[in-house]
């Protein structure tokens, strides 16, 4: 009887009246014996109707609209709910169809266990489990977030934040979301989430410790166990138009079919990898595993240029081509990469350098079964060890290829990928305190609102713009900002943040009258007024290199961080590299009140009032990015080699002809005659910019144990950025100070070398630091984690605004809005502006006010206690010098 209903079943014309699961099935097994016999007298004389047909005595086509002609029988396929996209309908109405189906009843019902990994929605969901999510912890989510996505009633809902999307990730991560309510219509409660689509997690769990700190809910492609950051599946199984990935079920298919042409011992017995090795400092590591005329670690490494590959039609990027080696590396990018799946798939043991990041289903693989582990600190030869061990056990290599390849093809197919985004999303509705709603600004989206105007892919309609990346008008919006009510209260501010008082003692008895900032007008480069809440920008002479714009830039983010909250005032700044208002000029009368000037530095003979240098919303002049981008960068190097494996001398790369103090340090380079334990390399910037800034990379530079800070024509941007590298900063005896180095103390942050004998001196730093390792390590780890925990951009705009603040109250008079003045305001900016300098103003763009107030500001110092710290510093440089005297290491 088994065999019989399983060859009915593969009849394709009672297939859909037979499924095992149908009603229609379960019904006819109870049919009785004498149905069985009707059924079957009925069936003798349908034979016999056919015989006579077949022998010309019985013309059907009288009695029916055919004639008698052989026809294909038609194919009766399952029942399958389909909903095509109606834009015929929203071409006409731009609003989304009213008839989408509410609820859904499967005629197949999938009674089949997830896969293991979905297990990790209960892990990612955890830090909630207890507190539950109210719409206070949503919000502190909103600073990171590209959009928000509420979920009401079965209609989806959208609302874009000013943030810079990259390429067109949140419309497919939408048009995900959408598909997922057409696969499960009226299943999805109501919800509410924050989705930010850059690369790496924000929402690290050691800043939410703390009984009751609520970490924000914020959805993301990946996270890493730092982080509290909730995995969601990426874009790309949607496709991805820019780089002409297809969308997941149809590349899977064609991989599948890839791995047929060519059986695993029959491929290329080496490592293949084929990537954007610019995209991080590890993939440029990776690249020395390269095989050459002088090296072989048994890997074939591929550079994949993708706007090459655009002008060529992809011709050499089709992943189903890729599947010709028996191994395939995968590492990660800026962060994880979504081209894991794609590797894994190949049937090819999959050679997996150590990863920081997971992305969804990453958790739920395991090395040796079914990936083989890299080591990210000697990559080379652990890969060559790889491709030898798998070449020599080849059976074994073939089968984890095929178990890695088995899990991505079976575990992973779309149904599975729309099952997590089910649960995951259904799960994290159960944790929500509020009822979620639809913002103002929120636009309802569909599946015809994202597609039906895109051409070919999901770019944004010509007709409704719901993701416009700037307005840019010619006058700033006429709204005055509300000053923000903020989820989280304030911490204490970072030390150096006293200084602050220090700056603005010369006129804490006197004031600030107009008649002493026309004076410092004189020398300035520009002013700024901030007068309800609005800003204005006059200008008084060219500056070199745009640095006062970059400044105004940083200005108006400050603004837009704490929008409402700066007080009216009127003030100039000058951007040059000296300090300008100098003591000296003050000294006659007690009357003479110097003018209160802003500048980047100051020394101890000057009076300038030191500001956040332009640098940190980048340097697009030298290629240099914004600090926040930046900072990551150098950190995920400085995790790439660890201290005690960097090369033991002391590093320095720069321009060398500004300044008498670095051609000087040019004599203390190694040579056929010395070794000071120095590696000086000088940097023409014009040769640099013809050749891409290949060798300025300041990520790629956390390379030696040492670095060297030496000051230029005054104090150097550079200073930040070698003391975040984790190598012990040698600095120079500096004579200029930027607004928190006057707080970094020798042999704690940093190690002060003689400026009258660099070179002995850098030499003997070296062989102490070599000699005394743990200490020198601990030297630069400390400096590292100043520039990293306490110039975040949360503080450096906490500085801006108790500078400003401060300041402010000194002002003895109303400010006026100067005739020559414009307003100006982030758009007016950043809409007159383009190439690299616009690029950085958009990375560096504030889209979120503060979720917390500006931190509290120490109380000044004491006249005793700044002594003592000005003592401690001097006797900790004076050991120092004593130790060099004495050869003490």
């Amino acid at each position: 009887m088994k065999e019989k209903k399983e060859k009915l079943m593969n009849e394709f014309w009672l297939r859909p009246t037979l499924q095992k699961n149908s009603a229609k099935w379960k019904y006819l097994k109870k049919k009785t014996t004498a149905t069985l016999t009707t059924s079957l007298l009925l069936f003798f004389i349908l034979i016999a109707v056919s015989l006579l047909c077949l022998a010309g005595w019985f013309d059907l086509a009288k009695y029916t609209s055919h004639s008698n002609k052989r026809v294909a029988g038609p194919t009766i396929q399952p029942q399958i709910l389909e909903y095509p996209l109606d834009c015929a309908a929203w071409n006409q109405s731009n609003t989304c169809p009213r008839n989408y189906p509410t609820s859904y009843k499967p005629l197949n019902p999938n009674n089949l266990t997830c896969p293991e990994y979905f297990r990790w929605i209960h892990e990612d969901l955890k830090p909630w489990k207890e507190t539950g999510i109210t719409s206070e912890m949503l919000e502190k989510g909103k600073r990171h977030a590209h959009f928000r996505l509420i979920i009401l009633d079965g209609k989806i809902y959208f609302e874009k934040y000013n943030k810079k999307f990259i390429q067109t990730r949140h419309l497919y991560t939408m048009y995900g979301i959408v598909q997922l309510l057409r696969w499960y219509p009226g299943k999805l409660p109501n919800l509410e989430i924050m989705f930010d689509t850059n690369d790496r997690p924000v929402v690290r769990s050691k800043d939410y410790q703390q009984p009751n700190s609520g970490p924000p809910p914020l959805f993301r492609y990946c996270s890493d166990w730092h982080s509290l950051d909730i995995v969601f599946p990426d874009w790309s199984f949607w496709g991805w138009a820019e780089t002409n990935i297809r969308p997941w079920r149809s590349v899977i298919k064609d991989i599948k079919e890839g791995n047929k042409r060519t059986k695993w011992k029959d491929r290329v017995p080496f490592a293949y990898w084929k990537g954007n090795p610019h995209v991080s400092p590890i993939r440029k590591d990776l690249m020395k595993c390269n095989v050459t005329d002088k090296q072989n670690f048994d890997t074939l490494l591929y550079v994949q240029d993708w706007v090459d590959q655009s002008k060529k039609g992809y011709k050499e990027s089709d992943l189903a081509n890729q599947c010709t080696h028996r191994y395939k590396i995968y590492v990660e990018g800026w962060a994880w990469s979504v081209s894991e799946k794609y590797i894994l798939a190949c049937d090819s043991p999959t050679l997996y350098v150590k990863p920081r990041y997971h992305d969804f289903f990453m958790r739920g693989m395991i090395p040796q079964q079914h990936y083989w582990p890299i080591r990210d600190n000697d990559k080379c030869r652990s890969l060559k060890f790889a491709v030898q061990w798998g070449n020599n056990y080849t059976d074994t290599a073939e089968a984890i290829g095929k178990a890695g390849s088995n899990f991505i093809h079976e575990d992973m197919k779309m149904e599975y990928i729309f099952d997590y985004i089910f649960h995951l999303l259904n799960e994290y509705a159960k944790l929500l305190k509020f009822e979620p709603k639809v913002p103002a600004e929120a636009v309802e989206i569909c599946s015809e609102s994202l597609a039906c105007n895109s051409e070919g892919s999901l770019h944004k309609s010509n007709k409704v713009d719901y993701f416009p990346e700037v307005s840019c008008s010619i006058k700033c919006p006429r709204t005055t900002p509300n000053e923000p009510e903020f989820s989280s209260s304030s911490e204490s501010c970072p030390e150096y943040f006293r200084w602050i008082h220090e700056d603005l003692r010369p006129w804490k008895d006197t004031g600030i009258t107009r008649e002493m900032v026309e004076r410092a007008r004189e020398v300035a480069h520009f002013r700024i007024v901030i007068l309800d809440g609005r800003v204005y920008f006059e200008k008084y002479k060219p500056t070199f290199q745009k640095r006062d714009m970059v400044t105004l830039w940083g200005i108006l983010q400050l603004h837009r961080f704490y929008p409402g909250m700066l007080p009216d005032l009127d003030f100039v700044f000058e951007c040059g590299d000296q300090p300008v208002t100098q003591k000296s000029d003050y000294e006659k009368s007690k009357d003479s009140i110097p003018p209160p000037l802003f500048h980047y530095c100051g020394n101890e003979s000057s009076f300038d009032i030191v500001f956040p240098d332009w640098s940190f919303w980048g340097w697009p002049e030298l290629n240099i990015w914004p600090w926040e981008t930046l900072k990551k960068d150098l950190q995920q190097s400085n995790e790439m080699t660890k201290w005690t494996e960097r090369e033991p001398y002391a590093y320095w790369r720069g321009n060398a002809l500004l300044g008498e103090a670095r051609r000087d340090l040019l004599k203390c380079n190694v040579s056929k005659k010395q070794d000071w334990n120095a590696r000086i390399y000088g940097l023409q910037w014009p040769l640099e910019r013809r050749q891409g800034y290949k060798t300025s990379d300041l990520a790629s530079q956390c390379t030696h144990r040492y670095k060297i800070y030496v000051e230029g024509l005054a104090w150097s941007v550079s200073q930040k950025y070698i003391l975040a590298c984790d190598s012990v900063a040698l600095l120079i005896n500096p004579h200029y100070y930027d607004f928190f180095t006057r707080s970094l103390l020798p042999t704690i942050h940093y190690w002060p070398i003689n400026e009258n004998d660099k070179c002995k001196s850098i030499n003997f730093a070296v062989d102490w630091g070599n000699k005394n390792a743990k200490k020198a390590q601990e030297i630069g780890k400390a400096g590292s984690k100043f520039v990293h925990d306490e110039l975040q951009m949360k503080y450096i705009y906490d500085y801006m605004f108790h500078l400003l603040s401060e300041y402010a109250k000194l002002l003895k008079y109303r400010p006026t809005v100067p005739r020559e003045a414009v307003e100006v305001c982030s758009d007016t900016l950043i809409c007159s502006t383009k190439g690299p300098r616009k690029k950085f103003r958009v990375h560096s763009m504030v889209n979120n006010v503060s979720s917390s107030e500006p931190c509290t500001m120490p109380t000044p110092w004491s006249p005793a206690d700044l002594q003592d710290f000005i003592e401690r510093k001097e006797n900790l440089t004076k050991q120092v010098e004593l130790w060099e005297e004495t050869q003490s290491i």
